[in-house]
């Protein structure tokens, strides 16, 4: 807990700054609203654990992705390889494989399907980072959203909403800012939002950003042939993005709004560097790229309209993504072979991984509008995804064999249809009654061709195939009983369930020839394992919720929620590991574990003009049966989830004669967490993991120092990361596994100061 002195010493100071230019007005807590019952409603009225966070919070705090409001939004976690490369968990639901999820992901009316690779590492389940300029607000829902909210919510659902046009006036803003990065260099962003009205009927929003961020991380490299040296600032990101929605408001009741949302980021190198013993640089035996590049595009349309009681909602939206990853696997390869050396090559071998994503979605629903004491909400769902991912490892092999060392092409389709509703029902004035129901079916088909030196040396034409089809019914439910006990407070119980579909495996190798050495292997520890054949499938995990939830105002300047929750986890979808000499492993359906915990978050209007937020939350997350196959005993953690997390942020002004100065600080706690399930003492050398198996805590302090004129512009200076710490998000980037006597590790981007302006107009 060292690490939280620094945050201590910082904030009395700040405290005191704010009391000694006091503003003794009638202070009071903004009203939040959300949409996350699929209508409009006050956080404070609705019985639910959600965290919201407006848009204009967002711009004051210099916020550009997502990543970065994770560790103050309490029991939020993450795994992340770098943008476009994370995994959420809420509330302990950590999935460590499966092609889907344990978080529902959702842009305006959206579900973001995640990417599924070949990879068995970061790489699976990852969602978009697009960046937050111009957005209403960021919703994050905690526990089960299994009702409204679908498959793949069983830890809960992230809502990005964004700004919608506007009917009344044009306006528009620009903002940018420029910074340098310790260990790395300039860093320049620039944004733009114009929201143009041709008539009173007819408005279109249009937003850009750019982002250029430095690397800072370098690449040494030495091929033992004379050839060596240094690159630095290897990591570099490049994103442009470009969103665009117009309204056209058929009548007083009904509008049309077509949207579209591109983003494209490239990265000129890995966002990791080898540890321990690399003095935080790669280090490679070429001087070779491994560029990323991630790119989607969204599109829908949105048919709103109110009727007398009712309101009706139709969405179609599509998204297109793609991403392309190469990994220079040179020290891999030859600690894997045994029998040949990358001495004599003058290139490296790569693995290249190409992935696409095609995804539909469909939704109508009716819900009710009006006051009365019987509210309600029905629709119907489809979704049509499909996952093409190429698995290459070709190029740096010639030498070795034509045919590769081991590739694969993975065609997956994913068909899913729903219906669901919801009802509220207020009684005895002071009681609301929620009964929720989901009813979906899904079909998984994938096919798969695996060929190369690991498959007999196979061509293409000659692959293994594997053709996998999986298909489910399942029923969510959520009940709730609220009480609202006061005019300031209301507590509630819910039950609820959620379920994420099950997928298929890659194929396996397998031999009883002693002379094809990996086959004979994998054939062996399949044996060991029980499993005749080939494990081609899995099916669905489930999570089951136990919460208890309080939500109190007792003044108009505090505010208090909090929850405690107990969840339930059967059939969890893990990763079983072979032998080091089959090298091969799979997701099957063992084990349970249980998730419980606390959460809690304070608002509170000191002043007229300081404000104090802060969260906490307390999961404990562990298994409870013993899982051998999967390396797993009773009472192993869950990994990637922090035991604790808690943050305070501070947010006063001073007026001046014309305008205001203000000061907005933060301060965010991460708790250690398990890069593998297990405990801190598990043994991960089997993972080539050198750096052991606990992730450190960490505090972040961020500090905006700013001068906002009142009227049309604003400028502050910013230092976020002010204490230079490192938080590590993994130690396993790699798309196939990590380097023998180094971990590929992926941390934060270190102290960064800069100075930003934004203008209205």
């Amino acid at each position: 807990m060292h690490k939280l002195n620094v945050s201590k010493a910082l904030l009395p100071t700040l405290i005191a700054a704010a009391a000694s230019s006091v503003s003794y007005g009638a202070p009071a807590l903004e009203e939040v609203m959300v949409t996350a019952t699929k209508r409009s409603a006050s956080i404070q009225d609705i019985p639910l654990s959600i965290s919201a966070v407006s848009g204009e919070s967002l711009a004051a705090a210099g916020i550009q992705d997502f990543d970065d409001l994770i560790g103050s939004v309490p029991s939020l976690s993450m795994k992340s390889s770098g943008p476009g490369r994370t995994k959420l968990n809420i509330r302990g639901i950590s999935a460590a494989t499966g092609f889907a999820p344990t978080v529902s992901y959702y842009i305006d009316e959206m579900p973001i399907s995640s990417i599924s690779s070949g990879s068995s590492t970061s790489f699976a389940q990852t969602v978009i980072s697009p960046k937050l300029f111009d957005l209403d607000r960021v919703e994050v829902l905690r526990g089960p959203q299994g009702t409204l909210f679908g498959s793949s919510s069983m830890g809960g659902t992230v809502r990005l909403i964004t700004g919608q046009p506007n009917l009344a006036e044009n306006e528009g803003k620009i903002a940018g800012e420029v910074s340098s990065t310790k260990d790395g260099g300039l860093n320049q962003t620039l944004n733009g939002m114009y929201n143009h009205v041709f008539t009173d009927k007819l408005a279109l929003r249009v937003v850009g950003s750019i982002t250029d961020n430095s690397g800072y991380i370098d690449r040494v490299y030495d091929d033992g042939a004379g050839n060596s040296g240094k690159v630095d600032d290897v990591n570099t990101e490049e994103t442009e993005s470009l969103r665009a929605s117009l309204r056209y408001q058929l009548t007083d009741d009904t509008y049309i709004q077509p949207a579209y949302f591109n983003q494209t980021m490239e990265m000129d190198g890995k966002p990791n560097y080898d540890g321990p013993g690399s003095d935080d640089s790669q280090i490679r035996p070429f001087n070779a790229a491994e560029p990323f590049e991630d790119e989607f595009t969204m599109t829908s349309l949105t048919i709103n309209s109110d009727f007398d009681g009712v309101n009706l909602l139709i969405n179609l939206s599509k998204m297109d993504r793609e991403f392309i990853n190469s990994e220079d696997m040179t020290d891999a390869v030859e600690a894997l072979s045994g029998g040949f050396s990358y001495s004599s090559p003058t290139a490296a071998a790569f693995v290249d991984e190409t992935v696409s994503l095609k995804d539909e979605t469909f939704e109508v629903r009716l819900s009710s509008n009006g006051d009365s004491n019987f509210q309600w909400v029905a629709g119907i769902y489809n979704k049509d995804a499909e996952v093409n991912s190429d698995y290459v490892m070709q190029r740096g092999f010639e030498y070795v064999t034509n045919n590769g060392l081991a590739n694969t092409n993975d065609r997956s389709t994913y068909d899913e249809s729903a219906i669901f509703g919801e009802i509220n029902y207020t009684f005895a004035e002071q009681f609301t009654l929620t009964l929720g129901l989901r009813s979906l079916d899904y079909d998984f088909a994938q096919h798969k061709e695996d060929w190369g030196l690991v498959y007999g040396d196979t061509t293409l034409s000659e692959a293994n195939l594997l053709d996998v089809n999986n298909s489910d019914e399942e029923t969510n439910y959520r009940v709730t009983l609220a009480w609202d006990f006061s005019d300031a407070g209301q507590v509630f119980v819910t039950s609820s369930d959620a379920t994420r579909p099950g997928g298929g495996n890659r194929s396996i190798p397998r031999s009883t020839d002693s002379a094809d050495v990996l086959a004979f292997a994998c054939n062996n520890d399949l044996n060991d394992l029980g499993i005749s054949g080939n494990p081609t499938s899995y099916a669905g995990d489930k999570v089951e919720n136990l919460e208890l939830g309080l939500k109190l105002d007792p003044s108009d300047r505090l505010r208090v929620n909090a929850s405690v929750y107990h969840l339930k986890w059967t059939d969890i979808q893990q990763r079983v590991n072979t032998s080091g000499a089959c090298g091969f492993n799979f997701t099957a359906n063992v084990g349970e574990a249980v998730s419980q915990g606390i959460e809690a978050e304070v608002n509170f209007a000191v002043l007229d003009n300081l404000t104090i937020n802060a969260g906490i939350s307390y999961t404990d997350a562990e298994f409870t049966e013993d899982t051998p196959a999967a390396g797993i005993m009773d009472g192993d953690q869950l990994a990637d989830v922090p035991e604790i997390t808690a943050n305070l942020s501070i947010d006063w002004s001073m007026p001046l004669e014309q305008g205001e100065m203000f000061v907005l600080a933060g301060v965010s706690y991460v708790d250690d967490s398990l890069e593998i399930a297990g405990d801190k003492n598990t043994d991960v050398t089997a993972f080539t993991i050198e750096s052991g198996n606990v992730k450190p805590s960490y505090t972040i302090v961020d500090l905006r120092v700013g001068y906002n004129s009142g009227k049309n512009w604003e400028a502050a200076f910013f230092v976020d990361n002010l204490t230079d710490e490192e938080a590590i998000f993994t130690y396993n980037d790699a798309i196939v596994f990590n380097l023998p006597n180094y971990d590929r590790t992926v941390r934060n981007r270190p102290r960064t100061m800069g100075v930003s302006a934004s203008y209205n107009f």
